[in-house]
């Protein structure tokens, strides 16, 4: 019995090791995810909407507010948390670039401009690292099967970063916008395959359970039924 219990525990180490890594994944970050897909759609207003000195100053004031709530949001949600990982410093630290980067935008919308490129472009680059890190890491060692889809987006936004820097200013909102928008299905993608694999994870620790308690109980049935070297010989 004791073999046994043993060869159980030694099953069910790789299963612990799975939902600690999902464990790491918080949701919170689903709504940075969203964020930065509703980012890259203001991108595409912005390019089609003009592109006049005017417009885009306005239209990076627009951005550096969305990105300084984005990073007031992720603040909150980490004061928030009590167990802290790696990953949820990882993310404040990305969401504190994003918020100096937004109030600096807020503030000095002229001057930036020129270098609106580098900024974003080192922006997608490591929330694309973010999601690349996430499948890798996170959903694929715990099972989930379609893991390489948000490693997909995220390296295609990660291309989309470099791209950034070497296009005119013509096009340059409207790459950046189709940047951010891929990052976020990746990231989007992370946190719906991170979902259901902890359904299927805790869905398989119950029949699991039900079954170690059905062993157990059949195993105390028979112990409890008088073997024949207990009958009494008359």
């Amino acid at each position: 019995m004791k073999a046994r219990n043993k060869d159980m525990a030694k099953g069910n180490k790789p299963k612990k090791d799975k939902k600690d890594r999902l464990s790491s994944y918080k949701a919170g970050t689903l709504i940075i995810d969203i964020i930065i897909l509703f980012l890259g759609l203001i991108f595409f207003i912005g390019f089609f909407s003009g592109s006049s000195k005017e417009i885009v100053e306005g239209f990076v004031r627009v951005v550096g507010g969305v990105l300084t709530a984005l990073f007031v949001f992720e603040l909150i949600n980490f004061l928030r948390i009590k167990d802290k990982t790696v990953f949820d410093w990882v993310v404040l630290i990305i969401a504190a670039v994003i918020g100096i980067t937004g109030v600096s935008l807020i503030i000095w919308p002229a001057i930036l401009v020129g270098i609106l490129k580098f900024i974003f472009a080192a922006i997608i680059v490591v929330y694309a690292i973010v999601v690349m890190f996430t499948a890798v890491m996170i959903l694929r060692p715990s099972g989930s099967k379609y893991w390489w889809f948000s490693l997909l987006f995220g390296l295609a936004a990660l291309v989309l970063a470099v791209v950034i820097l070497l296009v005119g200013e013509d096009i340059l909102v409207l790459l950046i916008g189709i940047s951010l928008v891929v990052g976020a299905v990746g990231g989007i993608a992370n946190a719906i395959l991170a979902s259901q694999a902890k359904k299927e994870m805790k869905a398989n620790s119950k029949i699991l359970d039900d079954a170690s308690y059905t062993v157990d109980s059949t195993k105390t049935e028979d112990e409890a039924k008088p073997s024949d070297d207990d009958s009494v010989n008359f």
